[in-house]
């Protein structure tokens, strides 16, 4: 081989260490770690100018060591900073916990924390004497910097006092209607989307939406949107006010406090004759046990959020323990690359539901599959 055809030796360039940023930023090789990830005990014009200083140098964490000293944490988790705040706003401090669904949240997030070496402690915002600064204050004393919000009782604004820039901080749920947050949710339109679906292959056509105040606010309107556009690509008209009289659609059955009730509800299914009713909570459940209609034979009923006290039913399980897993995982996220304070650009992680066939709606026909034939030869 000819001179010109050897290979010239490949030129590397040393990679770029912490303890070079620290020699070249005259700090000690821990100042640059915490400053690198955001960490709040570095002052902030520290923290810009290594990050600057690494730039220029650049300098690149290597993954490898950083998911060995990420198990390293997890088995040997310090003192410090291993808390995260469950923080809840009920009006009885223990009120989330009769609510399944909020039940599971918390469990999810317990679990997935102690797997990862942390602990998660509640704290009620609503105790005596407490404020969002008060709050703000003890979870800095406590050296915690990671919060989750649990879904507060009633959509609403909460936290606006609260001192953000020191937190990283996810939201479960939509019910916190400002500031906005990095959160964790079910897709409830995927949700609602795939019961529908299901329901239709079984063979109902007039399915009938009735869902308690507030309930659709607590997921951004999701549920509804879904709804409404399944009907408008099942070509029905979609104004629930006023259908059209040949038409399949059924009016939503949504009311307010005062007509949320049972004779207003009763009325709505003797009117529009639903083929089945697709719900949230145990009230349509209720009403239909004490109007003495059985389900499926007299209306079917479907729950798009299915839980513990609703055995047989057919719906969805939204994977809440799940959630509440996924939103422990999206904080630590932000905790390891140091992000703080109200996200510019906020963002939503989802969990898929999944459809559960209950004894309430009949299950859709089994798919006929083709024989094939051999042809002899």
């Amino acid at each position: 081989m000819s001179a010109a055809a050897t290979p010239a030796a490949a030129v590397t360039t040393p990679a770029i260490r912490l303890k070079d940023v620290a020699a070249a930023g005259g700090v000690s090789v821990q100042t640059v770690s915490l400053a690198l990830r955001n960490h709040t005990s570095i002052p902030p014009g520290t923290r810009a100018r290594i990050q600057k200083l690494a730039a220029k140098l650049g300098y690149r964490p290597d993954p490898n060591i950083s998911q060995l000293m990420e198990r390293v944490r997890g088995k040997k988790p310090s003192a410090i900073g291993t808390v995260l705040a469950y923080l809840t706003a009920h009006r009885e401090r223990l009120a989330w916990k009769r609510e399944p669904t909020q039940r599971d949240y918390h469990d999810g997030a317990f679990r997935r924390a102690t797997e990862l070496g942390y602990q998660l402690e509640e704290f009620w915002l609503r105790a005596p004497d407490m404020t969002e600064e008060r709050l703000s204050r003890i979870l800095r004393n406590r050296g915690i910097e990671g919060a989750i919000i649990a879904p507060l009782q009633n959509p609403g604004h909460l936290f606006q006092k609260f001192q953000w820039k020191h937190f990283s901080v996810v939201e479960l749920g939509y019910s916190l209607l400002s500031p906005v947050l990095h959160r964790c949710c079910n897709q409830q339109f995927q949700s609602m989307t795939l019961l529908l679906r299901r329901l239709r292959e079984a063979g109902y056509q007039r399915m009938g939406l009735a869902m308690a105040p507030g309930q659709d606010e607590r997921v951004n309107h999701h549920w509804r949107a879904a709804y409404l556009t399944s009907q408008s690509l099942m070509g029905l008209a979609t104004d629930s006010a006023a259908p059209t009289p040949d038409s399949a659609a059924v009016p939503m059955f949504f009311g307010n406090d005062a007509t949320w009730t049972r004779p207003a509800f009763a009325t709505w299914l003797r009117t529009h004759e639903p083929d089945v009713i697709v719900t949230v909570g145990t009230d349509i459940q209720r009403w239909l046990t004490e109007l003495g209609l059985r389900t499926p034979t007299d209306v079917a009923l479907a729950n798009v959020d299915l839980n513990e006290t609703m055995p047989g039913i057919t719906g969805i399980n939204q994977n809440a323990l799940q959630v509440g897993a996924a939103s422990v995982d999206l904080l630590l996220s932000q905790m390891r690359t140091g992000e703080r304070g109200l996200p510019g650009i906020p963002r939503t992680l989802m969990v898929d539901g999944d459809f559960v066939q209950g004894t309430t709606t009949r299950p859709a026909p089994a798919k006929r599959t083709r024989a094939r034939t051999r042809t002899a030869t």
